[in-house]
């Protein structure tokens, strides 16, 4: 299958998720946290570490300092197991990363359903259009280093065209939708530049080829697990 068809099932498949009663949710939430530590426990030489990234998120939602001590535990017990520093450090990293940030997605489920689906929606419409934007009219790259593929008039496009939907789509007054819109497309940007620069140090293209030509599910779901935290903190205290 091609890439527009990989990202319309990915999307579909998302948005069901997206829909379900919130105890549903949460158990889908899991499962990504799940999907997501196993791809970067296999790149990071973690055996067996992946299972414990199920119950991060859920504990995050309770409260931040459950799930703090949760993978701080977590990972003392792999690194005494194995009696390595480095090891502990990438478990910690595993385990935060795939707890801590995906947790805000069920925050933003129980302030409503709707307001989910502008989020993720709002996160496509900049990736895609950034895509092809760079795709037709990239000519300048933006970090050659972290991404050499991606443009600064990628960059613009997909941050347009983000902020116009969200615009259109969230109910907000105009000034407060745009500046929402906008720091969370940045910081989305910047969750991709993260895994990138991840993915740059372990010398991978994708984390895994789980759906297609989108990579993994790191790859795929970087920049909204990234942004957000922020993204419910702009809504709840602007």
């Amino acid at each position: 299958m091609n890439r527009e068809i990989y990202g319309a099932l990915i999307g579909l498949a998302t948005l069901t998720v997206l829909l379900l009663p919130l105890p549903f949710f949460v158990a889908g939430v899991a499962l990504l946290s799940l999907l997501m530590a196993r791809e970067l426990s296999l790149h990071l030489g973690l055996e067996s570490l992946w299972f414990s990234a199920l119950f991060g998120p859920a504990l995050f939602y309770v409260h931040p300092s459950a799930g703090a001590v949760y993978i701080a535990l977590m990972s003392l017990s792999y690194g005494y197991v194995r009696w390595n520093l480095d090891l502990f450090m990438r478990a910690l990293f595993v385990l935060f990363y795939t707890g801590f940030f995906p947790s805000y997605l069920i925050n933003l489920k129980e302030e409503g359903t709707y307001l989910l689906l502008v989020f993720f929606l709002t996160i496509w419409a900049n990736d895609v259009f950034a895509y092809y934007t760079g795709r037709r009219f990239g000519r300048h790259p933006l970090l050659p280093r972290l991404s050499p593929r991606k443009t600064v008039e990628g960059f613009v496009g997909g941050l347009l065209a983000g902020v116009l939907l969200f615009l259109l789509l969230s109910g907000m007054e105009p000034l407060r939708a745009i500046l929402t819109a906008l720091l969370t497309l940045l910081t989305g940007v910047a969750g991709d530049y993260f895994k990138s620069f991840v993915k740059r140090q372990l010398g991978i293209k994708d984390f895994s080829t789980a759906l297609g030509q989108h990579g993994g599910f790191v790859d795929r779901f970087d920049a909204v697990i990234f942004s957000a935290p922020v993204f419910y903190w702009l809504i709840s205290e602007l």
